[in-house]
């Protein structure tokens, strides 16, 4: 993107302050009527029209980079819920392609030092333990099986044997015939490639994914980490689609019924790659309905959700401030009355840890998945 283009992007914004604060006219509580966790947590210059104003003197020549500068933009969870919502209106001003674009010219000597090593995301660890999978009839598309369908090993998953236990086990239990590139994993890109400004990086890697893909006949995608799935959906060039594994989990409640699992009422955090950036919102509130729970929803939902504050790489970057995002929204799940939070999320479950009161609990939809079903670890290969 030349300085002219990002200009013309940023000009777009004239400081309406429309993306400061929900869309419902009436709000039962003036705690929950913000929503951008930088601005709503820090001040001004933070907020979106804050940004904006920065890419402007940036592409002007008005502003240098320095380290205050990337303090400000490096506080953004890149939520996209002031893209979104000012799509909504007259007029569109693309704040995450102007967002990610200071993310890619910001010089490199300051960008946090947890995402200059961001490339690392797209490679395949050596010791990983996709191996997990075939002890469930996982078909290894990486040789000769075949299957049209396969699941996505993201990085919260390639390396992570518990979890891919749970999913094996509920993709057996589902009669579901699934593959996955087990031996010769794919590239586990996800969305720290952007935070880190390489989006270079990550269309190659897509290109290689899309390839191989192709060479395998794959008709479909599944994948776990929202994440992955959404810069799957925006980068790949396949025409393959890609899917949530919440509709997995959805389709294959309305075939096998679970057992009651003995939980009060939860409510649900709405990833914001899930639903904002992969527009799926209804699959994980199926599932909680076919597992038979109560849900009681947060004010801000859906499309108007707010971000659990791991985002943007803001995890690595500043786990202090992560855990003041996440504590804006502990309120608004306490204001709900439920004890259980539930997410589909690897992101929002790790942030939501941070600062969790005594009296609730944050679980992952796979694993309450897998316990309905009766999951005990012991299944592989049965």
């Amino acid at each position: 993107m030349t300085k002219q283009e990002l200009l013309d992007k940023a000009l777009s914004c004239n400081r309406c302050g429309t993306c400061r604060g929900v869309t419902q006219d009436a709000v039962p509580n003036a705690d929950f009527s913000t929503q951008c966790p930088s601005g709503m947590t820090l001040f001004g210059e933070y907020e979106p029209a804050g940004l904006m104003y920065i890419a402007r003197g940036i592409a002007q020549g008005d502003l240098q980079w320095n380290k205050d500068l990337a303090k400000v933009l490096y506080s953004c969870t890149l939520c996209g819920y002031c893209d979104d919502l000012c799509s909504r209106g007259y007029r569109h001003t693309p704040a995450v392609t102007i967002l990610e674009e200071l993310r890619k010219i910001v010089p490199q000597e300051l960008k946090p030092r947890s995402l200059q090593k961001a490339a690392a995301a797209a490679e395949v660890p050596k010791q990983h333990k996709l191996a997990v999978l075939k002890n469930y009839g996982v078909i290894d598309v990486s040789g000769s099986g075949t299957a049209d369908t396969i699941l996505f090993a993201d990085t919260t998953l390639i390396a992570n044997s518990s979890k891919l236990s749970e999913i094996g086990f509920l993709i057996k239990t589902s009669g579901r015939k699934l593959g996955c590139f087990i031996d010769e994993p794919l590239p586990p890109v996800e969305q720290a490639l952007i935070n880190g400004g390489q989006q270079d990086v990550l269309e190659r890697c897509v290109a290689r994914i899309d390839r191989r893909l192709k060479q395998k006949g794959i008709k479909k995608v599944v994948c776990y980490n929202p994440e992955s799935l959404s810069v799957l959906k925006r980068f790949s060039r396949s025409g393959v689609p890609f899917v949530s594994i919440t509709q997995l989990y959805a389709e294959m409640l309305k075939k096998k019924s679970p057992k009651k699992l003995k939980l009060s009422a939860v409510t649900y955090q709405d990833p914001c790659h899930l639903g904002r950036y992969a527009q799926e919102y209804s699959a994980p509130r199926q599932v909680i309905a076919g597992l038979g729970l109560t849900l009681k929803e947060m004010w801000r939902s859906r499309n108007n959700s707010l971000c659990c504050g791991a985002g943007g790489g803001m995890l690595a970057v500043n786990p202090q401030l992560a855990k003041r995002y996440a504590a804006n929204r502990w309120e608004e799940v306490s204001a709900t009355g439920a004890k259980t939070l539930i997410t589909a999320c690897p992101y929002c479950n790790a942030n939501f840890r941070q600062g969790k009161p005594k009296d609730s609990k944050i679980m992952d939809l796979t694993s309450l998945m897998a316990q309905a079903y009766g999951y005990t670890g012991k299944e592989a290969g049965k």
